[in-house]
């Protein structure tokens, strides 16, 4: 009976810490992804004179423009929209 109670407490307080690592870990992922694309972005401006354009990665629209600054906006694994700038 003790060991049981062990376990459930074990599980119960890491499945919580694990679900928010994984999320953390998701958002930062999306994120790089994003700076990523402003990367891709620049360079195709630079190339093909460009002013804005699409990425698809992993399921995941990430649109660049650029007007003054570079922009990408996307929308998360939660459904929230998102949005990194970088000042040029």
């Amino acid at each position: 009976m003790l060991s049981l109670t062990i376990i459930f407490v074990l599980f119960g307080s890491l499945l919580p810490v694990l679900q928010g690592m994984h999320e953390k870990l998701q958002l930062k992922k999306e994120r790089v992804a994003a700076f990523e694309t402003m990367h891709e972005g620049v360079i195709e401006m630079q190339a093909v004179q460009v002013r804005s354009g699409t990425r698809k990665l992993n399921g995941v629209d990430y649109h660049w423009q650029m007007d003054g600054n570079i922009c990408v906006s996307y929308t998360n694994y939660k459904g929230k929209p998102e949005s990194e700038c970088l000042d040029s």
